[in-house]
């Protein structure tokens, strides 16, 4: 599935998604879990978006 962006700064769901828990995993200093949702946005980058 490939998804169009509209503009700079629009994502699909998914990248919305794996990126809050990024975000939520820093704030919580969950390093570990941090680096694994980079990762899955590594590999949903490269899955779903080319």
């Amino acid at each position: 599935m490939h998804v169009q962006a509209s503009g700079p700064l629009a994502r699909c769901a998914q990248c919305r998604e794996i990126k809050a828990k990024h975000y939520e995993a820093v704030r919580q200093g969950q390093m570990r879990r941090a680096e694994a949702m980079a990762a899955t946005m590594g590999r949903h980058l490269r899955a779903a978006h080319s």
